[in-house]
């Protein structure tokens, strides 16, 4: 499992569906703050060792809380994959710290050769389809990244699930991994307990981002 943290205005925020102009600061019986680095922390004492960060602002505004993430990458134990949106060769040196995440629809304008490792490649979708307009059908997309070396990981998010415990896309999940048989899928999306990460890791997927279900409580109620 890997814990979300999605921050805007520099605070720990909370939505669905990922409709960014609907997001709340966050509250969590896990955690009594909405500073980012104190939820970091929480997640740390929870015992995680990795964290999902999507910067809001840098992904909306292209004004990312840099500051931010290097306090919690420099305070804390935590490996970090990191959404900031948009990446410049000015955010190098964070990214030397980091995991980057690229979304779809910049995989074919970004000249990947220039980042000094391997990135993560964030894979939306609705409704069974990719939200970015620019590669078309999602299938196609994926015979398209299949020969990327520099891409290991991908992360597929069902937004259509996301932010709400109503069970995950199994099949979506399934479907993907079978496309990319040599690529690691990070799964997130309606999780709801943990027989659905067994589930989800039954059909392929290498780990399982989790938000709302912690955050309530609920992932914590089977054992």
């Amino acid at each position: 499992m890997i814990p979300t943290l999605d921050i805007l205005d520099g605070k720990a925020v909370s939505g669905k569906l990922g409709k960014t102009n609907e997001y709340e600061e966050l509250k969590s019986v896990v955690c009594d703050s909405s500073d980012p680095l104190d939820v970091a922390r929480t997640y740390e004492d929870l015992g995680f060792t990795e964290v999902y960060i999507a910067d809001l602002d840098g992904i909306v505004d292209s004004k990312p809380n840099l500051e931010v993430i290097e306090e919690i990458v420099s305070k804390t134990r935590l490996s970090a994959m990191v959404d900031l949106g948009i990446w410049s060769n000015d955010m190098i040196l964070l990214m030397k710290k980091v995991k980057p995440i690229i979304a779809a629809e910049m995989f074919c304008s970004l000249n990947l050769l220039e980042f000094p490792h391997d990135v993560i490649l964030c894979i939306d979708v609705v409704d069974g389809k990719l939200v970015s307009e620019v590669h078309g059908d999602l299938f196609d997309f994926l015979k398209l990244i299949c020969d990327s070396t520099r891409i290991k990981e991908i992360i597929l998010l069902d937004l259509n699930r996301f932010g709400l415990s109503e069970g995950p896309n199994i099949e979506l999940c399934r479907s993907v991994a079978e496309s990319l048989p040599e690529k690691k899928i990070i799964y997130g999306g309606g999780i709801r307990c943990l027989y659905d990460i067994y589930a989800l890791r039954q059909v392929g997927a290498d780990r399982v981002l989790i938000g709302a279900a912690l955050h309530s409580g609920v992932i914590f109620k089977d054992g």
